[in-house]
């Protein structure tokens, strides 16, 4: 099917998007989304007790249903039991962490009993560190899952999935030897306009603007860092990009110097979201900029490696550990996808008046964090360029000591915030080694994607 794309006329390749869209969406909706978006809004309402409650009950019967008909955690407590006849798969304290590769490498074992022959949906992680992990979903999890967006993210800014709408994504949709537009491509079936993130540029963002003026969408789904740098190529040409309901960011960590180009090209709410194929986490920002988690998706908890034991504070960082609540088809328990970051705040009161937890902040991931020669390991993103004239940036750590900063410098960039730079990461670091290299477009992953840090160390 893809071969079949790529060598095809555009018109056929929107023939084709098209069909691909009707797809998904009978996967994605059906007769039953609006109740389930009805309900989903009822329980914005519940309070901490109602949460805990239902959760609870939710836990245990999926820490069961994990336990007896997934073959990979059949084998897990076969052998635990053996060794500790009186441990109980009832209480999540008992059960082992679960890691990524493990399930990258077997993801068919985690695959239900009760759901191997009948009809999955599959999804995929974005394999930014190498190969992607394989989601299998049923289609009743996939409508509830997609009521539960809809619920979050379109409906609270007004807007439903029906309406035209454009896609910043990771998707190849034309060649990467493109010279000229169209750098998009029409999907009928989802009334979108998927827009290519591989050739955007100085030159070509008229070309993306007139596409979006032609198109007139209602919203945008994009990857913060990919519309943030056609933001920014909008300001510079004082171009004109039709009125935007709302931008909605997904797959990566909104930078403020994104969230600021993109909210001065569009005037509009720029929305972060947080969630993942794996659907055992997921939170969304309210029009007051708080992050509210989906409680009825999963259950978080924090791990600190160092200290080999789990964080109870909201105070204290650790890595997330997610036992998915809604996929039955494919559960996934004390689940580690590699994310840093806070516990949510139960008790918080949010002027939008939702009783949704306040989710915890996310503070990057495991592979972002910066190894210093004294042994720590930091995590210094958010501030190290906080208050520079920069597009974007991405730091490198070569080797222990010697750190390659990759920088595209806004037009009032100078010497001075080279130095400013230099000297916070010498309060950081220590004696290290800095180099600068200035270009024009920081370099993305195969998938589009911008990664803030880069390590060639191995941990």
């Amino acid at each position: 099917m893809l071969s079949l794309y790529h060598s095809s006329p555009y018109p056929f390749k929107v023939l084709l998007a098209s069909i691909h869209g009707y797809h998904l969406r009978w996967w994605r909706y059906s007769r039953d989304t609006e109740q389930f978006i009805l309900e989903a809004h009822e329980r914005e309402h519940w309070t901490s007790e109602q949460w805990k409650n239902w959760r609870e009950e939710r836990l245990a019967y999926m820490l069961h249903y994990a336990a007896t008909q997934g073959p990979y955690y059949r084998d897990v407590w076969q052998k635990t039991r053996r060794n500790n006849p009186s441990l109980s798969w009832n209480y999540l304290e008992n059960w082992p962490l679960l890691e990524k590769d493990t399930v990258r490498n077997n993801p068919r074992l985690f695959v239900s009993d009760t759901s191997r022959y009948k009809p999955l949906f599959v999804d995929h992680t974005s394999g930014t560190t190498g190969k992607p992990t394989l989601i299998y979903q049923g289609r009743d999890t996939v409508i509830k899952w997609y009521a539960i967006l809809d619920a979050r993210l379109r409906r609270w800014y007004n807007l439903v999935y029906s309406q035209k709408w454009g896609m910043f994504g990771g998707q190849k949709i034309v060649s990467f030897n493109q010279k000229s537009p169209p750098y998009w491509v029409r999907n009928y079936g989802l009334n979108q306009l998927y827009f290519s993130v591989f050739h955007i540029t100085q030159q070509s963002a008229k070309d993306y603007v007139a596409a979006l003026k032609e198109f007139c969408p209602s919203y945008l789904v994009v990857y913060p860092s990919i519309l943030g740098t056609l933001s920014h190529h909008i300001l510079e040409q004082g171009l004109n990009p039709p009125e935007i309901s709302a931008v909605f960011c997904n797959s990566e960590k909104v930078l403020d110097t994104h969230r600021n180009f993109m909210h001065a090209a569009f005037n509009c709410p720029i929305v972060d979201t947080y969630g993942m194929a794996e659907m055992t986490s997921a939170a969304s920002e309210c029009q007051f900029g708080v992050m509210h988690e989906w409680p009825e998706v999963g259950f978080l908890e924090l791990y600190n490696q160092q200290a080999n034991s789990f964080v109870h504070s909201q105070d204290q960082l650790g890595e997330f550990v997610m036992t998915g609540l809604i996929n039955e088809d494919m559960p996934l328990i004390r689940y580690i996808n590699g994310d840093i970051g806070f516990l949510p705040d139960t008790s918080y009161k949010c002027a939008c008046g939702r009783l949704l937890p306040k989710f915890g902040k996310i503070q990057g991931r495991a592979n972002d964090l910066i190894q210093t020669q004294d042994g720590r390991r930091l995590y210094i993103l958010d501030s190290l360029f906080n208050g520079v004239p920069i597009v974007e940036a991405q730091l490198i750590q070569e080797k222990i000591d010697e750190i390659r900063i990759i920088l595209v410098r806004d037009i009032s960039y100078t010497e001075k915030d080279s130095q400013h730079i230099s000297n916070r990461l010498y309060a950081y670091l220590g004696d290290v080694k800095i180099t600068f290299d200035f270009v024009d477009k920081v370099p993305r992953e195969k998938n589009g994607k911008f990664r803030p840090f880069v390590s060639h160390l191995s941990y």
